[in-house]
């Protein structure tokens, strides 16, 4: 047993929890961030759209309609300044039956209140003469709404995070944490030995597995840990450039933002995610959901060619809600809601939580100090 210290600890190496450790190590702090498997990002941070959200959807007061309208521009900005691989796409939300174009003016109201820019209704001849393709009603055309390369974001947090004089321990299992004279004093398997680091901050962005985590500080009361939620996404590719230049979205559930054709960085479209909700996590794509996909797509992709559709990949949504129980929000607890100073644990970070990433950085930073 060996005894480290450090300020702050940050417990998971996913985009999130990068953007946070980058935070506190520009602000000069000595930071440490510990993560289990064996690099970046490998759990949720890649297995998503690649979408930078522009804040659309999300409930008013809620912390996703506060934190990824400023998300989104604080992305962009640094994608520019760092010359991170990205695409300004924008993109349509479609409606296909009249139900569904009542539901624009609402998703159209909540953006505005939430201080997305640019949005606004178009006619579906507008939107055939961008994408002949598809076939609409009517939609929203989003124009902040882009897509990323999640790995090269977050090769440069971690770059960043370096520079400053941070560290990443990757196969580093958080075991527990004790609170003794206000300091966090952590137990850390790190290739098969037992570690003690000392912190004055401790900060759970551990994803999926925050929950898991939370069980393990002592002090912390049980009821202040939410219960989690497995929502699988299902992707299937297509492999090819359809001459589709904007994302597409279909009017969305309480669950998802529906069956959207997303693209790659090489224009390349790919359909998901679709919920699936499970109860033990499993990445396998599962296949017997094509023909959901296929009708879904048609109602905006008639030409679609239901062989193009081969299983792509998976991911699970970290979710605070159950099937049919509305809308899961962020969740950032701090002292005000534990009673544990200097530390705090984030749950449900989810869908934005990409664009969201420093923008969340910035709410955890402040809520520490």
């Amino acid at each position: 047993m060996t005894d480290n210290f450090v300020d702050t600890i940050v417990i998971g190496a996913g985009v999130v929890g990068l953007a946070i450790a980058r935070k506190f190590a520009l602000s000069k702090r000595d930071v440490l961030v510990i993560e289990e498997q064996s690099t970046f990002g490998t759990i949720t941070s890649t297995r998503n759209s690649g979408v930078i959200h522009a804040g659309v959807y999300y409930d008013k007061d809620s912390l996703k309609s506060k934190l990824c309208p400023i998300g989104n521009r604080l992305l962009y900005e640094y994608c520019d300044k760092y010359q991170i691989p990205h695409i300004n796409t924008g993109k349509f939300i479609v409606a296909t039956s009249s139900d569904e174009s009542k539901e624009l003016q609402n998703i159209l109201n909540q953006s505005q209140d939430a201080g997305v820019e640019g949005i606004k209704f178009v006619s579906k001849g507008y939107v055939k003469n961008k994408e002949p393709l598809i076939e609409c009603l009517e939609a929203l055309y989003v124009p902040t709404t882009g897509i990323i390369d999640q790995s090269a974001l977050m090769r440069s947090y971690i770059g960043e995070i370096e520079d400053k004089g941070g560290s990443i321990s990757f196969n580093s299992k958080f075991l527990e944490s004790e609170i003794v004279n206000d300091i966090f004093q952590s137990k850390i398997l790190c290739n098969e030995e037992e570690i003690e680091i000392n912190s004055n901050n401790l900060i759970n962005a551990a994803g999926l597995y925050a929950q898991e985590i939370s069980q393990g500080i002592k002090s912390l009361k049980q009821e202040t840990i939410p219960q989690i939620y497995y929502a699988k996404g299902n992707y299937f590719d297509t492999g090819r450039n359809l001459n589709i230049k904007h994302l597409i979205y279909p009017v969305p559930n309480e669950a998802s933002l529906g069956l959207h054709l997303g693209l790659d960085l090489g224009m390349q479209v790919r359909f998901g995610p679709d919920v699936e909700w499970i109860d033990e996590i499993n990445y396998d794509v599962n296949d017997s959901r094509l023909d959901i996909f296929y009708r879904g797509i048609k109602k905006y992709l008639p030409s679609i060619d239901k062989s193009l559709l081969k299983p792509g990949y998976s991911g699970i949504r970290p979710k605070l809600k159950n099937k049919g129980q509305g809308k899961s929000d962020f969740l950032i607890q701090g002292t005000k809601e534990h009673n544990i100073n200097n530390l705090v644990n984030l749950y449900g970070i989810e869908s934005p939580g990409l664009t969201s990433s420093l923008s969340i950085a910035n709410y955890v930073y402040d809520l520490l100090h």
